[in-house]
């Protein structure tokens, strides 16, 4: 950042002059100053959310704000800003405080010393360099990503069919080549080679074309081809050599022959526009969004994609026929234009799913909008859909913001929001109540936990029916209101929302880590529960790695545990990241097995370790013959793929001869130990567990 400019900054500090000679000091190495003061956390809070900052000093002293609550409140206000304290940092008790990854400590800060002077305007000339590089570092990424999105797009609406191969196979080919040769999607089109697609007259002649594309005596080739529908038509071939996604590959271009008029028609450019629908295409929403990401790290400004699906629509189709479910699918989309607010963009992604992406996260973002929404969807839904059919929507959201890594993760969240929000509302109980009411007021609540560390760890013991001579708990986390506790069904789907279910995976990461390296058992291993956020993301676990490797503790003695529900709503990003898991030595376990209907299909069942069962399967094992057999056939399934199976919530001991003999290795429940925050369950006994013990 040049000495020029002019930088933003807030002190910390209870003495003005404090603040005045360190501006001093600023202005007199050449930069213009915009500073301000802050004395409480309300007032600090308040001006860190009101505008962008470059610097934050700290006079460490007895502030009326405490040093532990205003890093927490740093982090929770994610914004890059360089943290500078003025002399080392302790807590109340004396202990040294780690300062977060954008802070440093400067040991001397006598202004009216110049050598000690010149150390702290060196020191701030560094972070300032390191901020700006960050700045530009999210900027040029962005500049990419937007780069990258214009040339698919220039690619896919091109009238000219482009395909790259590699060895004569396609690794990518744009719209106009599949409508060219009749193919419905890329992945039919890889089924072939480049040269099943020549006539068997040319075959050769366009071989040796492509052989010798480093050396073209000829700068194009003519040849006849198999083209849609079903007939051969002349085509002119250019090629040359290229990379595609780091492979060396061979770019083709094919066009029609002059004359050719009725094909050069149909390669006309692409539009926008989704022609069922009459809404902005996938591609096109998705630039959108990509823009709104590109709006909140320039503007900073906060946007938010709910995504709407049509559920059973896929059961419509098939009992009604293509063409009424297109028909339905349009008047559906008029529907949801019309139920937008004002300014939102609405877009179709395909399968029944919609995008409206509101230009700001306003209280259209909240949750009180959504099923109000949905409601007023569901209800105009009855007039136009066929009477008895069981369609209905559902929506999701997630909000874009200055973090938000992608178009795409933006629609994984939602989608995964959807499906938490559906799973929800099915095992929702009547007489259920809400102390905080709307999603807002508990995202409140959950933005002042960040703040005042109210997060508390409990541990609950997976006891081996088998003696094994391992300690295992799970690790769970609890939102400390006053008196009460606040479980993580009510608070993490909305740390989700906002991109903040990660942090809150890396705080119980961490915490459990120190736990282990303070124990010192091999003996000792934990399971920890992660979000959504954690699994979709590409820098969670080399983090966690990192983390092991400084605290000296064996990937073997953590288990990361992931829900069927997370599975179905990113089926791809978890695939992703079991590959990771196994690649690192992690041990994965995967819980609610059994929610939904195609569990054993589904789950990456090849990379998993521990299989919890859902609570729906172990309902009334002990009087229902039918659900024990129903419990049995799961049980010797997962057995058959070399999977520990572990059945929790189990209140009553008298289920535990029961789940012996269904073979279950693992019980986890209130009946053995409750969740607690410490961990002192006796794993090992003198007697034996036996169906005589129970009798």
């Amino acid at each position: 950042m040049e000495q020029n400019s002019t930088i933003n900054v807030l002190i910390a500090s209870e003495l003005v002059s404090d603040g005045a000679l360190l501006v001093s000091a600023l202005r007199k190495d050449g930069y213009n100053v915009h500073a301000e003061s802050v004395a409480d956390e309300a007032h600090l809070r308040e001006r860190l959310l009101s505008m962008r900052w470059d610097l934050l000093f700290l006079f460490p002293g007895p502030q009326v704000l405490p040093i532990a609550r205003l890093i927490v409140l740093m982090n929770e206000v994610a914004q890059d800003i360089c943290f500078i304290a003025l002399g080392k940092l302790y807590d109340e008790e004396g202990e040294l405080l780690a300062l977060p990854s954008n802070g440093v400590a400067c040991t001397k800060h006598d202004l009216n010393k110049a050598k000690e002077a010149a150390e702290l305007l060196r020191t701030v000339r560094h972070e300032l360099s390191n901020l700006n590089a960050r700045r530009e570092l999210r900027k040029t990424n962005t500049a990419l990503n937007e780069l990258r999105e214009r040339y698919q797009l220039l690619l896919m609406s091109a009238s000219d069919a482009v395909a790259y191969l590699h060895e004569g196979l396609f690794q990518y080919a744009n719209q106009a080549y599949l409508d060219l040769f009749g193919f419905e999607s890329e992945a039919q089109l890889k089924k072939h080679t480049f040269l099943d697609l020549v006539d068997e007259q040319d075959v050769e002649r366009v071989r040796k074309f492509l052989n010798d594309s480093t050396a073209h005596t000829e700068s194009r080739c003519v040849f006849l081809a198999n083209t849609a529908p079903n007939s051969l038509t002349r085509l002119s071939l250019e090629c040359a050599q290229s990379v595609f996604e780091d492979e060396p590959s061979i770019q083709v271009i094919i066009r029609p022959v002059a004359g050719n008029i009725a094909q050069q028609q149909r390669l006309k450019n692409q539009e926008s526009l989704d022609l069922l629908t009459n809404l902005l295409n996938r591609n096109a929403i998705l630039a959108k969004i990509d823009q709104a990401i590109a709006n909140g790290v320039y503007d900073q400004v906060n946007s938010a994609a709910i995504l709407l699906k049509l559920e059973q629509f896929q059961d419509f189709t098939l009992l009604s026929g293509k063409s009424a479910s297109n028909l339905l699918l349009a008047d559906v989309a008029k529907l949801i234009a019309d139920n937008a607010p004002g300014d939102a963009t609405v877009g179709h992604i395909g399968d029944a799913e919609f995008i409206i992406l509101l230009s700001k996260e306003t209280e259209y973002a909240q949750e009180q909008f959504l099923g109000e929404l949905c409601a007023n969807l569901n209800s105009q839904l009855q007039t136009i859909s066929p009477q008895g059919s069981k369609l209905q929507f559902n929506a999701g959201i997630a909000i874009v913001n200055e973090l938000t890594p992608s178009a795409s993760v933006i629609i994984d969240r939602a989608r995964h929001n959807l499906t938490v929000r559906s799973n929800q509302n099915s095992n929702k109980e009547d007489d259920e109540s809400d102390a905080y009411g709307t999603a807002a007021k508990m995202f409140k609540r959950l933005e002042q936990a960040f703040e005042q560390e109210d997060f508390v760890l409990v541990f609950q013991p997976i006891v081996n029916l088998k003696e094994d001579g391992v300690e295992r708990y799970e690790v769970r986390i609890r939102l400390q209101d006053h008196e009460n506790l606040i479980y993580p069904p009510r608070f993490l789907e909305l740390a989700n929302q906002h991109g903040l279910g990660e942090k809150i995976d890396r705080w119980v990461c961490e915490n459990s880590l120190s736990l282990l390296a303070t124990r010192n058992n091999p003996a000792l291993k934990l399971t920890i529960n992660l979000t959504h956020n954690s699994i979709v993301s590409t820098e969670f676990l080399p983090w966690l790695r990192t983390q092991l490797q400084q605290e000296h503790i064996s990937a073997d003695q953590i288990g990361l545990q992931i829900s069927e529900l997370d599975i179905v709503s990113s089926p791809k990003q978890v695939k992703r990241f079991c590959d990771q898991v196994k690649t690192l030595g992690f041990t994965l376990s995967i819980t609610h097995f059994g929610c939904t209907y195609t569990s054993l299909n589904s789950l990456p069942l090849e990379d998993a370790t521990f299989i919890k069962l859902d609570r729906s399967l172990l309902d009334d094992i002990d009087k229902s013959s039918e659900q024990r057999e129903k419990l049995n056939s799961a049980v010797n399934s997962l057995h058959a793929r070399g999977l520990l199976v572990v059945a929790p919530m189990i209140d009553s001991i008298d289920l535990l001869p029961l789940l012996w003999q269904a073979n279950v290795n693992f019980v986890q429940g209130n009946c053995l130990q409750e969740p607690s925050a410490n961990l002192d369950f006796s794993f090992v006994h003198d007697e034996e567990l036996t169906l005589d013990s129970f009798q």
